[in-house]
């Protein structure tokens, strides 16, 4: 995996999201300011594999922002940045060179769902506040290729830690684990599904108990008449059904309980 960050900082600067090319009300042009960069992942690709047809070089930030309007100050979001990099060897080439590999915006699957959720009023994922594709510039990394800004909501909660869930009483397990189920449900019957989910992806508020999903970038397109599994709940380790989780994931309730399957509730 390539270490080097491609992403600037940009903290305080200001990005305008869906100046254009949005056709819809739920996403009027906002500008926000950047707070802070919390992470990137660049994917590299060698000239060899994309002429073999897999896609272009890209790297993948994420940022802290609010946004820059009224009473802004409050609404905080998230934002990324998904930019086409140049393919690896070529970064020090002419702009000419680098010219070549530009590309159209491959099928955004975050976006997609952030976007469906927000227009159908779901409340299983965090709402979507604004998008922008855009090509860049003649001096940027890849001239003419593509470069998409996403921000979503700052849902109130906290990612999912499991050994404080695992330390609840067993009646407040029970209503997360309902709470989860109807959110998951909802993002099933809208056709998408995360890979390789983590406890990560939920974000509770203690609070309340309510429960949103996260982490599209990880999402793939399903078959929305997929049915709900309860093994579903061991790959968010909200039930122990896998080994790992009951080597790794301490517990201190006493009220947990077994089934037949040997699964942990």
């Amino acid at each position: 995996m390539d270490d080097m960050e491609y992403l600037p900082k940009v903290i305080d600067e200001k990005i305008t999201t869906c100046g254009r090319n949005s056709g819809s009300s739920l996403f009027p042009p906002r500008d926000w300011t950047v707070m802070n960069k919390i992470s990137e992942h660049p994917v590299p690709v060698d000239i060899e594999d994309f002429e073999d047809g897999r896609g272009p070089a890209f790297t993948s930030g994420r940022y802290l922002c609010r946004f820059a309007g009224a009473g802004g100050k409050f609404m905080h979001a998230f934002m990324r940045i998904e930019k086409q990099i140049p393919l690896a060897g070529t970064t020090f080439e002419r702009p000419s060179v680098r010219q070549q590999q530009a590309s159209q915006p491959p099928d955004n699957v975050e976006l997609q769902a952030l976007k469906h959720f927000t227009e159908e009023k779901g409340t299983a994922a965090p709402k979507l506040l604004g998008y922008l594709i855009d090509k860049q510039d003649a001096n940027d990394l890849v001239p003419g290729g593509y470069i998409i800004y996403l921000v979503w909501e700052k849902v109130r909660g906290v990612p999912l830690d499991p050994e404080k869930f695992w330390s609840c009483r067993r009646d407040q397990r029970n209503l997360i684990r309902e709470n989860f189920r109807k959110a998951y449900k909802e993002i099933m019957s809208a056709g998408y599904d995360l890979v390789l989910p983590t406890s990560k992806n939920i974000i509770i508020n203690w609070a309340t108990n309510d429960v949103t999903i996260s982490g599209f970038r990880g999402a793939v397109r399903t078959d929305p008449d997929e049915e709900w599994d309860d093994r579903d709940f061991g790959s968010f380790c909200l039930v122990q059904t896998s080994s790992w989780c009951k080597k790794y994931v301490p517990i201190k309730a006493e009220d947990v309980q077994d089934d037949e399957n040997g699964w942990r509730w």
